[in-house]
């Protein structure tokens, strides 16, 4: 019970800055988070989604992530670490850091009354073993409410935003710079436009979604797994058009094009990308989008990239 506290503490004060915001759209792209039945499968083992891409006579990376984890996780394979090391700049979805999360949470975090009653009655049986970090997190949005009580579950189970892949190659990048494929404030913006129906399914999601299948979700990340991968993605996303429409396939069109404007720009650097394995599988994945616009993209672990 003790370390339960602790995790709701963490939880609640957690508000105030929300370094895990981006877990509301990404926990329903890919659940991970169990700490049995992992243990077995070594670092060196892992063959997370990884490509190389080249255009215009420019090289860069692209590693499909997830946005928690745990210092097992590190270091990745060795081609990977590499090729980070080599790289002259890091480009994540969104830069965390740059944000006024205060600001945005004002703008888009709150849930009117009706709404947040609604999402109480999804949270009910839930928030039974946890009613005081329930109680902190009444006031937001459902889709802020399932960010964080799929972060709480993580949690509790050993897998924390802090270890993520993309804040874990942020911390460690020294003088490389930080750039960013979208901002803070448009993810806000993005997540708080979807329905009522569509919030409220994330909570449910948030609530509800077994062990077994986060235990299947990170095994499958882990081994590069594509098409199961795209799969589970696609049934979670169940009914819920704008989680496939607007929260991935729109973004893969504009993020796709993006890159390559990056490479363009910074001509004289190799560029390392890392954005949720979700965007990396499935239809309209960044990969085919890339190579639909002329790039060539080699995926790392079927060919060389070195």
């Amino acid at each position: 019970m003790q370390a339960t506290s602790k995790t709701q503490c963490h939880h609640q004060n957690s508000l105030n800055n929300l370094p895990w915001f981006k877990q509301a759209y990404w926990f329903f792209i890919i659940i991970i988070a169990c700490s049995f039945g992992v243990s077995a499968q070594t670092v060196q083992e892992d063959q997370p989604p990884f490509y190389k891409i080249s255009w215009q006579n420019q090289h860069g990376y692209l590693l499909g992530s997830i946005h928690v984890g745990q210092a097992s996780f590190y270091p990745m394979a060795e081609q990977i670490e590499q090729a980070f090391l080599q790289s002259d700049a890091l480009v994540i979805e969104a830069d965390v850091e740059q944000a006024d999360t205060m600001a945005l949470l004002t703008q888009y975090g709150k849930a009117a009354p009706e709404l947040a009653a609604k999402t109480s009655n999804v949270t009910a049986d839930y928030c039974q073993k946890v009613q005081s970090f329930c109680d902190a997190i009444a006031p937001y949005a459902p889709w802020l409410q399932a960010a964080q009580i799929s972060m709480m579950r993580f949690a509790s189970l050993g897998y924390v935003a802090d270890q993520g892949v993309d804040v874990t190659f942020a911390k460690k990048r020294g003088n490389k710079p930080l750039l960013e494929l979208e901002s803070v404030a448009f993810q806000f913006e993005l997540i708080s436009s979807f329905s009522e129906k569509t919030q409220l399914q994330m909570v449910d999601e948030a609530v509800n979604a077994s062990d077994a299948d986060m235990v299947e979700l990170i095994s499958v990340w882990r081994n590069g797994d594509q098409q199961k991968l795209a799969a589970i993605m696609e049934q979670q996303a169940g009914e819920a058009d704008e989680l496939l429409t607007k929260l991935l396939w729109q973004r893969n069109h504009t993020m796709s094009d993006k890159m390559l404007t990056m490479m363009q720009q910074h001509s004289a650097q190799q560029l390392f990308f890392i954005v949720g394995a979700g965007h990396v599988v499935g239809q309209q994945n960044i990969p085919q989008l890339l190579r639909q616009q002329g790039a060539t993209v080699t995926d790392c672990w079927q060919n060389s990239c070195r």
